[in-house]
């Protein structure tokens, strides 16, 4: 099956269509260049939809890329919630909570849990938002949020509350534990990374809406990757499979 090709640039400006309410997952080994393109999409939403409400979560200690798309997107970057009121709104917010010093592990996921945990209930709750999970198995898992995420996932879209949730291993760990499965079904918009791993692609059954699974697994190995330099140094980044469940349509997105 020959399947549409185009540049980033051209499936930013022409071909992703973001309403509110929907919600997007993100699929892709660590370093492969998903939260760039999470970011693009997000300031390519909210042009369109300036009514809604951005909050990136940050659950790592350190992200030098989350503070450059902090000042390229216009995001203040915040340690707790709710924000401070100010009188010069920003366009959004990265909520990027302190870790706590020299605390038992324990005591510091407590502490992050209950930050996120108030910013997701305010995003749920008043609708109209777009809420970045930077990665959804560190905030659903690790900081046992997976049931506030799933009350977006199940009943946020009528209200206006989208969830963008990237992961790096969606087959989950043993011991671990995983994402809810409701972080396949439920989004609208579904983009993924090279994955050769097959645990990883036997999860895109899970994907439902008239997608065929054995076809997008037939893609996801098969996506080429580039060196490409970053301020971090050279990483390789793969294209994207994207998927929109409306149509639904595919097409591979350019690096």
């Amino acid at each position: 099956m020959r399947i549409a090709r185009y540049s980033r640039e051209e499936f930013l400006e022409r071909k992703f269509d973001y309403r509110s309410g929907e919600h997007t997952g993100i699929w892709e080994p660590t370093q492969g260049g998903k939260t760039h393109l999470m970011y693009q999409m997000a300031d390519v939403a909210m042009r369109r939809n300036p009514h809604l409400r951005l909050v990136s979560a940050m659950p790592k200690s350190r992200s030098p890329a989350t503070r450059r798309w902090a000042d390229k997107l216009g995001l203040k970057i915040i340690d707790d919630w709710p924000p401070k009121r100010s009188i010069n709104k920003p366009r959004g917010y990265v909520l990027w909570p302190k870790h706590l010093k020299d605390a038992p592990v324990e005591q510091n996921r407590a502490h992050l849990s209950g930050v996120f945990r108030k910013m997701l209930h305010d995003q749920y709750q008043q609708g109209n938002s777009i809420t970045l999970a930077d990665d959804i198995y560190l905030l659903a898992v690790i900081y046992g949020l997976n049931m506030e995420c799933e009350e977006f996932w199940t009943a946020g879209a009528e209200g206006g509350a989208g969830l963008w949730g990237p992961n790096q291993k969606p087959s989950g760990t043993i011991g671990g534990g995983s994402v809810s499965s409701f972080s396949y079904n439920s989004p609208t918009h579904l983009v993924f990374g090279q994955d050769t791993d097959v645990r990883n692609r036997k999860r895109f059954s899970e994907i439902g809406g008239g997608i065929d699974p054995e076809l997008i697994a037939s893609i996801v190995p098969s996506l080429k990757r580039f060196p490409v330099q970053t301020p971090e140094g050279v990483k390789t980044i793969s294209e994207k499979l994207y998927v929109d469940k409306r149509g639904p349509f595919l097409c591979v997105v350019g690096i």
